[in-house]
């Protein structure tokens, strides 16, 4: 995420490194932002001309989420080079059509400037991190920092293809790791480029929370994703949770193990989820689906052995599931390697599709992050809804059948106090069970609310970072490295 204000930034030129400290070849960033939304702008513009340039002052200068233009600065202590030549290097651009996998994984139109650009902003992937003015004196040298990212979550091509200014971000830099998308700003929506729902509906990604390179203090890394599924989509998943032709059809919920309901997981009940849970894994509402999951994510590619089967959920009255982790504790097991960062492999992301309105209760609560205020976003937290008083609380927790003291009534407790998201027909949200460095998220916990009026469907979509557990083909204790190559970091620049 952008640099929080009072955090200093340091600029890095071509030749000299930058002062008070070295780094890597590879460049740690952070990018400008500003609050306005892009989805309605160009995804290749991401500067707008009406905001302010970052002032570069001496050294210790503070970075703001705005833009910084050469031309409204005449006191930073990095310039860009002189000697960049005019002409644009557009040779070789990528340009998928509409329809194809890789379509709008690539800028394809160059910004309206008059030279390419020599200097930009950038974040490590994900958006973490201090920034870092980089300079450009040619297209080898920007493409030297390996693949480079936009906050639409393309692949930046040329140098031709943004703003000087601009916020940029660094690839994935080790096989196991992914493309994270940067958060920008609480209540930050962008439109994804290529990406539309079974029913043609543009799909938006939301920011909702501000995670910090800090893991120990650090939100969650959550988004909400309008318009993922269609109506009909969500209907027959539902269909076909009950249909007799689902071998895995509805029955009690289980959790805890990695074992697949036909190794034996359909044994591993819990008391803390009460749910039913049917699972859809091979029909071909379930292919596409995941398809679109893996293409927002910005996979390179898809691979059913990074993906679990699409896990149908029905909460009743008074169901509900404690707070939990998606991913699997890293001693899980023996015979594989649960580590991502060590080159093993975990649930990567959740995305979780909400099939039904609910008329009360059913959030997605994250307990270790408090509930957002106002001065967050305005808009969001009156759609996310204001917690009931203590007195409607207890009306609702005595009318759903829960007793007072039980696992269930604090977790009521929970979902109003703490951070929580009401499910929306059609919508999704996104989460990110590892950090962008592939170390497992503590701060991911969760827990579905009991539904407290109505009936919840819902239905977890999980991806990993590479093959899942029995999934490996060749070594389960090196799991990285069975990736298929559009999906194995790092990658060329431009690329």
């Amino acid at each position: 995420m952008a640099a929080k204000k009072g955090q200093k930034g340091k600029a890095r030129n071509k030749a000299g490194g930058k002062a008070g400290g070295n780094k890597s070849s590879y460049i740690t960033a952070v990018a400008a932002k500003n609050s306005s939304s892009s989805s309605s702008s160009s995804p290749f513009i991401l500067i707008r001309s009406a905001l302010p340039g970052i002032i570069l002052a001496a050294a210790g200068a503070l970075w703001s989420r705005v833009s910084w233009n050469n031309e409204t600065d005449d006191k930073s202590s990095v310039q860009p080079p002189s000697d960049v030549p005019p002409e644009r290097e557009l040779a070789n651009m990528l340009n998928p059509k509409p329809g194809t996998w890789s379509h709008g994984y690539y800028t394809t139109e160059d910004a309206d400037q008059a030279a390419s650009s020599t200097h930009a902003l950038m974040y490590q992937n994900g958006g973490g991190g201090e920034p870092e003015l980089i300079s450009f004196s040619s297209e080898d040298d920007f493409f030297s920092h390996g693949r480079l990212y936009n906050d639409l979550g393309q692949i930046v091509q040329s140098r031709a293809h943004f703003l000087n200014g601009t916020a940029l971000y660094e690839g994935p830099q080790v096989a196991g790791t992914h493309f994270q998308w940067p958060p920008v700003h609480v209540g930050y929506k962008r439109a994804i480029p290529g990406l539309h729902g079974r029913n043609g509906k543009q799909i938006e990604l939301e920011t909702l929370t501000e995670p910090s390179p800090d893991a120990s203090s650090s939100d969650p890394r959550v988004f909400y994703i309008h318009n993922f599924l269609s109506p009909e989509e969500a209907d027959e998943f539902v269909r076909y949770s009950t249909a007799d032709e689902n071998q895995y059809k509805m029955a009690p919920s289980t959790g805890g193990t990695h074992k697949a309901w036909n190794q034996g997981g359909d044994a591993a009940r819990l008391t803390t989820r009460t749910s039913e849970n049917a699972f859809d894994i091979a029909t071909e509402n379930s292919k596409r689906v995941k398809h679109r999951a893996f293409r927002l994510l910005r996979m390179g590619a898809y691979a059913e052995s990074l993906a679990d089967g699409i896990q149908i959920l029905r909460y009743e009255l008074g169901q509900a599931y404690v707070a939990h982790h998606d991913y699997f504790p890293l001693g899980q097991s023996a015979d594989h390697q649960w580590d991502p960062s060590k080159g093993g492999s975990n649930r990567f992301a959740t995305i979780f599709l909400y099939l039904s309105d609910v008329e009360t209760g059913g959030e997605t609560a994250f307990p270790m992050m408090n509930r957002l205020t106002a001065d967050k976003s305005e808009e969001l937290v009156k759609r996310l809804g204001d917690a009931p008083s203590m007195e409607k609380r207890k009306d609702f927790i005595k009318d759903a059948g829960l007793s007072a003291g039980s696992w269930e009534e604090k977790l009521t407790m929970a979902c109003y106090d703490k951070f929580a998201v009401p499910p929306r027909r059609g919508d999704a949200i996104l989460f990110y069970s590892q950090r962008p460095d592939g170390e497992l998220d503590v701060n991911s916990l969760h827990g579905a609310c009991p539904v407290l009026k109505g009936t919840k469907w819902g239905a977890n979509l999980w991806v990993w970072n590479a093959c899942r557990y029995s999934q490996c083909r060749e070594d389960p204790l090196n799991p990285a490295q069975e990736l298929p190559e559009p999906m194995k970091a790092p990658y060329p620049g431009g690329k």
